[in-house]
Order: C-alpha cells, then structure tokens, then sequence
C-alpha cells in the first residue's frame, strides 16, 4: 500500500498557512464544483441575457480549474 505523508513546522507562519490550505483543499475543490454546476444549470435551463450566459460560460471555461474538480471523481 502507498503512503504519503505531509510535514509541517506550525511555528513556521508560512508553514502553517500552508497547512491551513491542505486542510482545506477538499472543501475548495467541492465549492468550485458547485459553482460550476450551478453555472451550468443557468446556462442549460435559465432564462438568461446572452450576455450572462456568454459570462457563465467564460466562467465555467476558464475560470474554474476543471482539473481540480475531476478529481472528485
């Protein structure tokens, strides 16, 4: 079985900074995949402006790192 393991000096302030951004990865990753499935529901469905749709779908494109999100699956 393959391990990994994190080490962090938490009297280091950048350290912990970088700690605190570990921890919280996965609740970034979920948030940015909400985001992007309600910009699409807009998109799909919504009874929206051309110019909002072209910026959900700007949004969706490129904003959103959809590598990250991927890895939910």
């Amino acid at each position: 079985m393959a391990t990994a393991t994190l080490t962090y000096d938490l009297a280091d302030p950048d350290d912990e900074r970088e700690h605190r951004y570990a921890l919280g990865g996965k609740d970034a990753i979920i948030a940015l995949e909400r985001i992007d499935m309600w910009a699409r529901e807009h998109v799909r469905y919504g009874e929206i402006s051309d110019e909002t749709r072209g910026l959900l779908e700007h949004l969706r494109q490129h904003l959103i790192p959809h590598d990250l999100t991927e890895l939910l699956v």
